[in-house]
């Protein structure tokens, strides 16, 4: 080794030096890069509150861990993971700021009446924080109750009540049914608590419960959302037909819908009569009958006393029958259906007719009622194709539904390397490190071998040796100089 080093040139030294370098700390990062501690994310998106409460708890159980970039997210090692989340989760950690009924672990016994029903109320309060939070839409809430006060001599006692706000994840919102079925959720939990006294409202402070009106009649803004639902269910039901029949993007249409509002109540009420039978006619029903039958005392002759007669008397009471008939219709019955359709492409008359009468049996169009079907093409309004393309392609937001979801075709030349060759970590740093280290190597060995050819070859020839070249490179000319001259008479035959 130490001949070999002394054979070496400067160039080759400090290459192998070099080489040798970067072998060592490609090993050592290949060493911590394969027995570095991978972290993943235990719990994201926590408050505050709910961070500090987390750490704590870690910190007791002498557990590493290391916190996000934004603070909200704890990060643990990936292979105690599900271990350190199993045991975090059986502590009990008030979470969410609330505190379920876990707060009678470790009940005082010298407890006074009036702190009971406060901890009764908190636990209940974060029971029900704790099963809104499983909503997949709601990302933080509070809930608040409101029990009357139980007093002895007063009669007249207020109905408990509850209040939540919601705070929605970015982009989500609630459906009403969803808001429905949290109010009847906390209303099944609270006792003395009714759907209508539950109010909820979002982060902005908007409400997202309604009321009924004091005349039982519904608000504005529900008979609003009430017929925009009606008209968009319709209008989607025709974009379906249109499309399957055109094509999509090829027809536009708008439904529109006369709703009745008013809540009626008819009350019919009907006196009966029993059948006569036997050509009687009868005006009720008999109750009772009595007849009373008195005799007229004549003059006595002798012995004998003469009767000249009597008189017959009958009451006959009747009930009369009644039949009360009530009638309530709800809000929202079907006044009047109009719809418009347009299509692109060019229609004649019969084509017309015959959409206007799919178009009605997909709305269930009654023409006695006096609902309403257009249907219009393009060429008909006087209108150029190219210039109402954009009108046409200006969809219903459930045609827009309906459309498969595309993914664009990738473009030609740009496919990544890891769908061409999909390698792994480990193999893609192999390669890497080989790419560096072999031009190194190579490098070296080209600097070791080049002495060691150039010492074997002499550098300067002798006289003889120099003649012996000449006279054989004169050989060499002269040999040229006969083939081509053979050529040339070749050529020229």
């Amino acid at each position: 080794m130490k001949d070999f080093w002394q054979t070496l040139g400067g160039v080759a030294k400090a290459g192998l030096i070099g080489g040798a370098l970067l072998i060592v700390g490609m090993t050592l990062a290949l060493a911590i890069w394969v027995f570095r501690t991978d972290y993943e994310t235990l719990f994201g998106s926590l408050s505050a509150q709910d961070a500090a409460a987390m750490t704590a708890e870690l910190d007791r159980m002498k557990l590493p861990y290391k916190l996000g970039a934004d603070g909200t997210s704890i990060l643990v090692d990936k292979s105690t993971l599900h271990q350190t989340r199993l045991k975090l989760m059986s502590k009990d950690i008030p979470l969410h700021g609330a505190v379920g009924f876990e707060l009678f672990n470790n009940s005082d016994f010298g407890m006074t009446e009036f702190a009971q029903k406060v901890n009764f109320q908190r636990a209940l309060q974060g029971e029900l924080t704790r099963t809104i939070l499983s909503l997949s839409e709601v990302e933080s809430v509070r809930v608040h109750l409101a029990f009357p006060e139980e007093t002895l001599f007063k009669r007249e006692q207020n109905k408990a009540k509850a209040s939540i706000s919601l705070a929605l994840k970015h982009g989500q919102m609630l459906r009403a049914e969803q808001v429905v079925g949290i109010q009847r959720l906390v209303a099944a939990a609270v006792p003395g608590v009714v759907a209508q006294d539950v109010t909820i409202v979002n982060q902005q402070g908007v409400a997202l419960t309604r009321t009924a009106a004091a005349d039982g009649q519904t608000e504005i803004p529900i008979q609003l959302e009430f017929k925009r639902d009606i008209e968009q269910h319709l209008a989607h039901k025709v974009s379906q037909v249109l499309d399957r029949a055109f094509g999509v993007g090829q027809a536009l249409a708008s439904v529109d819908v006369t709703l009745d509002m008013n809540q009626m109540r008819v009350t019919t009420e009907d006196v009966t009569t029993p059948v006569a039978k036997g050509g009687e006619v009868r005006t009720g029903v008999v109750v009772r009958e009595r007849e009373t039958v008195k005799e007229d005392v004549g003059a006595s002759t002798g012995r004998d006393v003469v009767s000249s007669g009597g008189t017959t008397h009958r009451e006959t009471d009747y009930q009369v029958g009644r039949r009360v008939e009530q009638v309530v219709s709800q809000p929202g019955s079907v006044l009047q259906i109009q719809v418009v359709a347009i299509i692109k492409s060019a229609l004649d008359a019969t084509q017309v007719e015959r959409i206007k009468a799919l178009i009605g049996a997909a709305v269930g169009a009654s023409y006695d009622r006096g609902d309403t079907v257009v249907v219009q093409s393009l060429d008909g309004l006087g209108m150029t194709a190219r210039g109402n393309t954009a009108a046409v392609s200006e969809q219903t937001p459930q045609a827009q539904q309906s459309q498969p979801e595309t993914e664009p075709a990738p473009k030609a030349g740009k496919a990544s390397i890891a769908s061409v060759l999909p390698v792994t970590t480990t193999t893609a740093l192999i390669v890497m490190i080989a790419l560096l280290v072999l031009p190194l190597l190579g490098w070296s060995l080209r600097s070791w071998l080049v002495p060691r050819i150039s010492q074997s070859v002499p550098a300067q020839l002798t006289a003889e040796q120099r003649q012996a070249a000449l006279a054989q490179l004169r050989q060499w000319m002269a040999e040229a100089g006969n083939s081509g001259d053979d050529m040339a008479r070749g050529t020229g035959r």
